[in-house]
């Protein structure tokens, strides 16, 4: 797995569209598969993204517990994997 760029241009800083389109230019060069963000993150910017790059977007669980499959640690860390690799198929 390989970074090509970050929704926010600073953690905590809401993307202007601006930084968005920047990183449209960049995903056409350095070809992005997958958008993923954290579920506590606002999902407008990744879905904008995604959109427009015609790739899909993915939410990972913040923690244990945060969804069906994240009943204990081995399972948070079966589901992040789990969704990774699916969404990148």
């Amino acid at each position: 797995m390989r970074v090509v760029g970050y929704l926010e241009p600073k953690p905590g800083v809401e993307p202007s569209t601006g930084h968005l389109a920047s990183l449209l230019v960049r995903q056409k060069t350095e070809g992005a598969r997958l958008v993923v963000r954290a579920s506590f993150n606002d999902p407008r910017a990744a879905q904008w993204f995604a959109l427009r790059a015609k790739i899909p977007a993915i939410v990972l669980p913040f923690s244990v517990g945060g969804n069906a499959s994240s009943k204990d640690l081995f399972g948070w860390f079966d589901s992040i994997v789990d969704l990774l690799v699916t969404a990148s198929q």
